[in-house]
């Protein structure tokens, strides 16, 4: 049996692909406004009309590339978070500076990542909401495989991926990004592991005297 139907198909796929890694690579050296339609399918080494069979418009695109780095983002905590031997505190600082450190990479040093983050912000809105829950799942689950942390797993997680977030955009390197979001997350775990301690330690009953 021919294998011209799947080589076709693969080949289909593999310009879909290169087309929206091209764009994203276009979006970071031009910015949003600077990138054409005939720009992408130069830069990707595929025919015009393919490009517009898979996208009708530039927009089209742009949600297209905010998907994948959306997934990788997602991906790179899932995989910092399922280290078999790591204690459950460094999984959970290294899975906050995984996707913190894609971002950096991905966008945050481009020249135009203001503009590219304005227009994520409009366009993008739901794809980024869709993966914050997600990702604000895989946190709480983790976080609920530790008796002491289990009780506040959810304000935790929260805490961790939204604290962690303003952090990483004041950060102008990313050694002190990670070294910042490292600290910030010890030092919150452990935080909350001495007030839990604590207050364990005040529900005690009180030792009756012997006589």
């Amino acid at each position: 049996m021919s294998s011209a139907p799947q080589d076709a198909s693969n080949d289909q796929n593999a310009r879909y692909k290169r087309a929206i890694r091209a764009a994203e690579e276009l979006f970071k050296k031009v910015g949003f406004r600077a990138v054409t339609m005939e720009l992408v399918a130069r830069e990707a080494d595929v025919a015009k009309g393919t490009l517009y069979s898979y996208f009708k418009n530039k927009d089209e695109l742009f949600l297209a590339v905010c998907g994948r780095m959306a997934r990788i983002e997602q991906r790179a905590m899932e995989q910092a978070l399922s280290k078999p031997d790591s204690p459950l505190d460094s999984r959970l600082a290294d899975a906050i500076i995984a996707k913190h450190r894609t971002v950096f990479t991905l966008v945050r040093g481009s020249a135009h990542a203001a503009e590219l983050f304005s227009y994520t912000h409009k366009m993008a809105g739901d794809i980024f909401a869709a993966m914050d829950s997600a990702i604000l799942e895989m946190l709480q689950d983790s976080i609920a495989e530790d008796p002491v942390l289990a009780p506040q797993a959810q304000r935790l997680a929260r805490a961790l991926y939204f604290g962690s977030a303003d952090l990483a955009g004041r950060s102008e390197t990313l050694a002190d990004m990670q070294a910042e979001l490292s600290t910030f997350a010890a030092t919150l775990l452990a935080g909350v592991r001495a007030l839990a301690k604590t207050n364990a330690g005040a529900q005690l009953p009180p030792i009756k005297p012997q006589r």
